[in-house]
């Protein structure tokens, strides 16, 4: 056997270097489908597929809450987390945690330094099948709520960069959000924690919720509603159950919830989810259809890469059908025969695939520059690993051994005497053949352009409305003064002399302190909300809602215009009236049509207060652009301080100018109060939107560019086909009067006739896709109605004429033929 296969790939190599153009051709057009499938997997892979770092990920599920209607907080409550630990029958494990920022050195007297960690239940370690790299995870008695425990278990990467890999840190303690923690294990390398996109530096066990969090209540892990809503739950499958099981499980749990604690879980329910699905049900939808989108277009672009090398194979069909004909006649096997033609697509997949990874490691270098603007330690990737590596191969072998199926089981249907006799037949079935896989191959080009003309035209105009809020002349400096050890008194009066300073610095137009900046996700914070009279889904008291807690001259120096009413002021303070400021989204959400200035929203915070809304601001891009912009509410920040929150300076001239003098100006103030997050709006508008905007686009386009380029060489390799079988038929129309421009009308006719057929066909699907395209970024038709035919108005000229100049040179050589020549051709 293995002999036959070496005698195999041999002969196969020898007739692929036999015909070094046809070889070439289509190891090029296996690499276009292979490097577009594994670059956009890497992406795929990085954003959503990428699996926990733990056992048996594909048993692990997200446990999610869900309320009547669209309004829901999908974490669950510590108790919650307890309810379904205990009375599930689903589950061999069930573990809760939240991702917090807080203050971390190792020594008492240390500058202290911003880190993210992670609150876990403490059977995280076990129920992941994740063992210590040095001393021990943590023990039943030290996660009990209202009996806490002060230790710590490090990241490995914190472990190596704080403690040089020193196998002596176990009982070391280091200070975290000012309480002193024992460190008792280091996790092993390669664990980056249980959350799919942060990478926290330490986990402390839940109970000490409230000794370490400054923010938090001393009742968060008892109450059942709210913001005590925090936690993110997973599970492990118990072996042979279903996510369908589980679902039901939960279910019945949240069910028994509803009876005994009806104040607060009425309406409430529980499911399970896969890791996948949990992503995509995140609010916003998540990267899920992003993702699909660009996998889908790039699987369009490896179906039209195997049509190529169908048409390729199916062309030289006719001249290798003697020398098939010769090795059936001298004993070959008809299977035989099929296994070596099927050889030659193994090979030609293994140079497509070489070629094609390539290609894709290239392709991914474009994605790893882009330089995600946040402050959290992001875990988000995109490699060519060896799951790319993986998804590459299995493209190439596809797409090879799909586009020799059809020749290997036409030749081994061959005619010997017919094939003696002449020179092959079958042809018009072959032609046809032909035909359908070239229309193919245009109507998916015409999809693939036409989404990414789209795509571009939509991101362009968003670029040109721009996002809302001034983008230039702008400085923003992130502090956290509780990593310097305030409490709350001491961090409003910093901030109320730091913005005074600032305000006098030479440059310096206006000065304020916001708790986030637009577009900026990873400082989005949410509070539960009701309108006053907004009658909800039964079941649903709130709705967790942004707000942003602002200073006067906020929406001066952010450049966002006041639709109504006033902004925030200097005298709104904690001794006067709370009031709001919301944004139009949610002026038209919960008071369509209705003057919205008086009106009273309750806060459910520690005393449910009541705001009154005085001002609506213009809506600005706060999320991605091409999103629709979320519902904002923006409240006095002398009402609701903040640990830690943004400068904004807007400035006379370049704004990266006023770094070097804002970071000497806190230094002054507290030389051990950390600065970080200096950067100019501008440089983060380009990184967050503009790059990853143009990013997206240009990845389509460059799919749609390669499924053009595969169609174009298809359709020519068709007509130039054609037009040789007819050389003879050609000159005989010649040689009794026919004209070279009734020729080569023919021969275009022919082309013209492929051209619309795939055309049309690519049209429906165009629309079709269209359709589509608002629910993978919904802002990108806002304000338009029906279906934009502006692309297909675009993109169907430009691809008509690209491949009539692919017919014309074919038909031009054919109308070129000399009737004698072509008279003495078989």
């Amino acid at each position: 056997m293995l002999d036959t296969f070496r005698r195999d790939l041999r002969h196969g190599a020898r007739m692929l270097a036999k015909n070094p153009g046809f070889a070439a051709l289509a190891m090029l057009s296996i690499a276009v489908g292979v490097g577009a499938n594994a670059a956009m997997f890497s992406v795929a892979d990085g954003l959503v597929l990428r699996p926990l770092p733990v056992a048996a990920p594909g048993r692990i599920v997200t446990v999610m809450a869900t309320t009547a209607g669209t309004l829901r907080n999908l974490n669950l409550s510590y108790p919650e987390y307890v309810d379904i630990r205990d009375q599930s029958r689903s589950f061999d494990a069930v573990v809760a945690y939240t991702v917090f920022a807080t203050s971390y050195s190792i020594r008492r007297e240390d500058t202290a330094q911003r880190k993210i960690g992670m609150f876990v239940s403490g059977n995280m370690l076990d129920a992941m099948g994740v063992r210590p790299h040095v001393g021990r995870g943590f023990r039943g008695d030290e996660d009990r709520a209202g009996q806490p425990v002060a230790v710590v278990v490090l990241d490995h990467d914190e472990w190596m960069r704080s403690f040089n890999s020193s196998p002596d840190v176990v009982g070391t303690t280091i200070r975290i959000g000012g309480v002193d923690l024992t460190v008792v294990g280091v996790a092993p390398r390669g664990f980056t924690g249980i959350d799919h996109d942060v990478h926290p530096s330490f986990y402390v066990p839940l109970a000490m919720w409230t000794t370490v969090l400054d923010s938090a209540r001393p009742d968060d892990l008892v109450r059942r509603d709210g913001r005590a809503r925090q936690m993110v739950v997973k599970a492990r499958l118990k072996p042979g159950l279903t996510v369908e099981e589980a679902r039901a499980d939960v279910g019945q749990i949240a069910a028994n919830l509803t009876r005994a604690y009806p104040d607060t879980n009425q309406g409430r329910g529980f499911t399970a989810r896969t890791q996948l699905d949990a992503l995509n049900a995140r609010p916003g939808g998540g990267d899920g259809p992003l993702v699909m989108m660009l996998m889908t277009l790039a699987f369009a672009v490896l179906l039209v890469a195997c049509a190529n090398v169908g048409v390729l194979l199916v062309s030289r069909a006719p001249a290798r059908a003697r020398d098939i004909a010769m090795r059936l006649a001298i004993g070959a096997g008809r299977p035989q025969v099929v296994r070596q033609l099927m050889t030659e697509g193994v090979l030609m997949a293994a140079g497509g695939a070489a070629i094609g990874l390539v290609l894709a490691f290239a392709a991914i270098g474009a994605f790893q520059r882009v330089e995600f603007p946040t402050d959290f330690p992001l875990k988000l990737t995109f490699a060519l690993d060896a799951r790319a590596f993986v998804v590459g191969a299995a493209a190439a072998l596809a797409c090879a051994l799909l586009a020799s199926l059809v020749p290997a089981w036409l030749a081994s249907r061959t005619d010997l005497i017919q094939v003696f006799k002449s020179d092959g037949g079958s042809r018009i079935g072959r032609l046809w053949g032909r035909q359908a896989l070239v229309g193919a191959q245009l109507a998916v080009a015409l999809v693939l352009l036409t989404v990414s003309v789209t795509l571009y035209r939509g991101f362009a105009f968003e670029l040109a409305q721009g996002p809302g809020f001034r983008t230039d002349h702008l400085l923003m400096v992130a502090l956290q003064p509780g990593l310097a050890r305030y409490d709350q008194a001491k961090s409003v009066e910093f901030y109320r002399e730091l913005k005074e300073r600032a305000q006098a610095l030479p440059g310096v137009r206006l000065a304020t302190v916001t708790s986030s900046v637009p577009m900026k996700v990873d400082t989005f914070q949410q509070t539960p909300m009701a309108p006053e009279g907004f009658q909800f889904p039964p079941g649903t008291e709130n709705v967790p809602t942004l707000w942003v807690r602002v200073d006067e001259h906020y929406f001066e120096t952010m450049g966002i215009p006041l639709v109504s009413g006033r902004p925030v002021r200097s005298t709104d303070t904690a001794e006067t009236p709370a009031v709001a400021i919301v944004n139009e989204t949610m002026a038209r959400r919960y008071w369509p049509g209705q003057n919205v200035l008086g009106k009273r929203v309750r806060l459910d915070l520690r005393d449910r207060m009541m705001v009154e809304i005085v001002g609506v601001a213009a809506d600005s891009t706060n999320a991605f652009i091409g999103l629709e912009p979320l519902e904002m509410m923006y409240v006095p920040r002398l009402q609701h301080p903040i640990p830690q929150g943004t400068l904004l300076l807007h400035t006379d001239g370049p704004a990266a100018a006023m770094a070097g003098p804002v970071r000497e100006l806190v230094r002054s103030l507290d030389p051990d109060m950390p600065v970080f997050g200096v950067r100019t709006m501008e440089d983060f508008y380009y990184m967050r939107a503009t790059y990853i905007a143009r990013l997206i686009a240009g990845s389509v386009g460059v799919m749609g560019a390669m499924g053009v380029g595969l169609a174009v060489v298809g359709l020519y390799g068709v007509v130039a086909y054609t037009a040789s079988r007819r050389t003879r038929e050609i000159g005989i129309r010649m040689a009794i009067g026919a004209q070279p421009a009734s020729v080569l009308r023919m021969v275009l006719r022919h082309g013209l006739t492929l051209t619309l057929c795939g055309l049309a066909v690519g049209a429906a699907g165009a629309l079709a896709a269209g359709r589509l395209l608002p629910s993978v970024l919904s802002g990108l038709q806002r304000g338009e109605g029906g279906i934009d035919v502006a692309p297909l108005a675009i993109v169907v000229p430009i691809l008509g004429a690209v491949t009539m100049l692919a017919t014309y040179l074919p038909a031009r050589r054919a109308s070129r033929i000399d009737p004698l020549v072509a008279l003495r051709q078989e």
